[in-house]
C-alpha cells in the first residue's frame, strides 16, 4: 500500500493563493475551512493519478475537524484521491504521530510525507520519506516528481 502523508497548511493552502484570493477580493475560507490553492490540487491529483497513493492526513486540522468532516470536505470541493485516516494526536514532533499511525496501521506500506514543517519535527528513519515545500507556494511540480518517483521505486 502507498500512503501520502498530506498537510494542508503550507502545502495545500499556500501564502501565495492567500494574497491572490485577497486581491481578487475572494474570501479566503469556505465552510471547511482556508481554500486550497488549485496548483497545489493539481499537483496533488498528479501523485493520485501516478502511484494510487491513500491519503492520511497529519494537518492539524484533524483538531478541529472529525474524520467524517475531512470526508465531506474532500468530497464538497472534489479534491483527488481518498482520504483513508488522520494520525493519532500525540505528544511532540509530527514524527511521532506517523511513526504510531504506521505502527498501528500492520500492513507494509511505501510512503511518503509532505510538510512545510522542516526535518527537525520529524523521526530520524522518516527523513528519506520527507518531501519539504516552501510555505508560499506550496506543494509544487518538482516535488510531485520527486514523490512520485519516491512512491514508485522499489528500494
Amino acid at each position: 500500500m502507498k500512503i501520502l502523508f498530506l498537510d494542508f497548511d503550507g502545502v495545500m493552502d499556500t501564502a501565495y493563493y492567500d494574497m491572490v484570493l485577497t486581491r481578487a477580493g475572494q474570501a479566503p475560507c469556505d465552510q471547511y475551512g482556508v481554500k486550497f490553492d488549485p496548483a497545489c490540487v493539481a499537483c496533488l491529483k498528479q501523485i493520485i493519478d501516478e502511484t494510487d497513493a491513500r491519503i492520511v492526513v497529519t494537518s492539524t486540522w484533524k483538531t478541529m475537524m472529525r474524520f467524517p468532516e475531512f470526508l465531506a470536505m474532500w468530497r464538497g470541493r472534489d479534491l483527488p484521491g481518498t482520504v483513508i485516516d488522520t494520525t493519532p494526536n500525540k505528544a511532540g514532533v509530527r514524527g511521532v504521530e506517523i511513526a504510531a499511525w504506521l505502527e498501528e496501521c500492520r500492513v507494509p506500506c511505501r510512503y511518503a510525507i509532505v510538510d512545510d514543517l522542516d526535518a527537525s519535527n520529524f523521526l530520524d528513519d522518516q527523513i528519506p520519506h520527507l518531501f519539504v515545500v516552501n510555505p508560499w507556494e506550496g506543494l509544487d511540480t518538482d516535488t510531485t516528481r520527486r514523490i512520485i518517483h519516491h512512491l514508485n521505486s522499489e528500494s
